[in-house]
């Protein structure tokens, strides 16, 4: 019996066909692909703890607003649990000469801001690494003693859930082989379910020793009380300590002058140093920026700015955290959401560059696999084409052309050339990350609509993997 010959070309998304086992319907197909990515996008990040005052709906806010970077841009996020997992291969290989005990999960729960400096049984502040090695080395702190075992009963995740998401992502990944196999038709939404299921291992393997989801942080006591005195010390500290926005393109004679400059007293006014570029990401201006005064503000400008220009803002400034936040900012009771702590052995995040690039090139290069899909209409395929080449080959060029680019004194180089690059690239850059999430986006609306006019073999259920559990 053909394919054609089982069930019609299309079909009603509440028919199930239960009396039939080599059948399924969009439901079926919507339930298993949406259920993978859900594990894929949800269940597999690991978030940083939340202040003790965070409601829950400010954890689920939290937690959803990652969950949709992850679906829109995956590699950033991939980027952040690269910059946590080589930061806790740093602390650890630090730490655990001298304190006996001490493992990566250790780290991992002091990047995610699990120990918090109290007075009097009172929280003051999230501690990040330097301050608590400096206050331990001074005699005003002990070290916490807590055990990976503690750690690890206040996780939520342990290796059994972990395990179970990754068996749902592979029996996923393989049922869709499998109907490569057999020759029948692997939808759209499928294919991109198998991108996402693509990235589950590598997000497990970067963040496997973080806990997750632990909502209290450990209580480090100051010895003596004298919170003023250290609060002082650290600030200025702190202010020692402060990293140009974008080291990373800095030259290595610049940051030789950079480290300098952190043992010397903070009155000293540091020197002005600007790129022939503006920061990679940069989000819409303020209303102070945009040279408009109150009386000029209309509704139509105000209501733009609140439903476009905010939330363009904030998307921006997330995507920047992702790959730049060192620092606590204005936080005190928690990290910011994406924050990662420092890495002297690779100051400049070139490591977690390299697995985030690759894995934004095989995420695009798995849309390939429905270049030659059945789709409704013929402007549809290409569409989808057209973005599949945008997602796997824009994340390659955006590296390749960033790196050339020096760093100059913009008071030695305010010339007319410097300032024509510098309107170039900032535009260039807004044109490869607007392409971007366009393509992104028409790669997670295509597939939903695709299933209006699936091929008949589509509904064909593979009895050899059917029986197997899964969601």
């Amino acid at each position: 019996m053909r394919p054609s010959e089982i069930l019609p070309r299309t079909q009603s998304i509440f028919i199930r066909d239960e009396d039939r086992s080599d059948t399924r319907s969009i439901y079926n197909i919507l339930w298993s692909c949406l259920s993978t990515i859900f594990a894929c996008t949800w269940i597999t990040v690991h978030p940083n703890i939340p202040a003790p005052g965070d409601s829950q709906w400010a954890v689920i806010r939290r937690r959803l607003a990652i969950m949709g970077y992850f679906l829109l841009t995956p590699e950033c996020v991939i980027l952040w649990a690269a910059r946590q997992h080589y930061g806790a291969r740093y602390l650890t290989k630090k730490y655990e000469k001298n304190h006996m005990g001490w493992t990566r999960t250790h780290a991992f729960f002091l990047i995610m801001g699990e120990f918090t400096l109290h007075e009097g049984g009172k929280p003051v502040r999230i501690m990040e690494a330097r301050e608590l090695e400096e206050l331990w080395e001074a005699g005003k702190i002990k070290w916490p003693t807590v055990t990976k075992e503690e750690i690890e009963d206040r996780s939520k995740g342990d290796y059994l859930s972990k395990t179970i998401v990754l068996f749902q992502t592979t029996w996923f990944v393989g049922q869709c082989i499998a109907r490569g196999a057999y020759g029948l038709t692997v939808t759209e939404l499928e294919v991109v379910t198998v991108a996402f299921a693509s990235l589950t291992g590598v997000v497990y393997y970067l963040w496997w020793d973080k806990p997750l989801d632990v909502r209290c942080s450990i209580p480090v006591d100051l010895l003596d009380g004298r919170l003023g005195e250290i609060a002082r010390e650290i600030e200025k500290k702190k202010l020692a300590h402060k990293i140009l926005p974008l080291q990373k393109s800095l030259p290595k004679k610049l940051l030789r002058e950079t480290k300098t400059w952190s043992s010397t007293p903070t009155h000293f006014q540091q020197p002005q140093f600007k790129l022939i570029h503006p920061p990679l990401i940069q989000p819409p201006p303020e209303y102070s920026d945009l040279g408009i005064s109150d009386e000029e503000r209309g509704t139509l400008f105000r209501l733009g700015y609140a439903f476009i220009g905010f939330p363009l803002k904030r998307f921006f400034h997330a995507l920047y955290d992702m790959s730049e936040c060192k620092t606590l900012g204005n936080k005190s009771l928690r990290v910011p959401r994406f924050y990662s702590s420092y890495n002297d052995d690779d100051p400049n995040d070139g490591k977690p560059t390299a697995p985030a690039v690759c894995v934004a090139t095989v995420f695009g290069a798995i849309h390939r696999i429905a270049w030659s899909f059945h789709f409704a209409t013929l402007q549809e395929r290409w569409v989808w084409r057209i973005s599949a080449i945008l997602i796997s080959g824009l994340p390659i060029f955006f590296l390749l052309f960033t790196i050339p680019f020096p760093v100059f004194d913009m008071e030695e180089n305010n010339t007319i050339w410097s300032k024509l690059g510098n309107t170039c690239f900032g535009l260039l850059v807004m044109l490869i990350t607007l392409l971007y999430l366009i393509a992104r986006i028409v790669l997670l609306v295509l597939p939903f609509m695709a299933l209006r006019a699936l091929a008949p073999d589509a509904y064909v259920q593979l009895d050899c993997v059917s029986f197997l559990p899964h969601i």
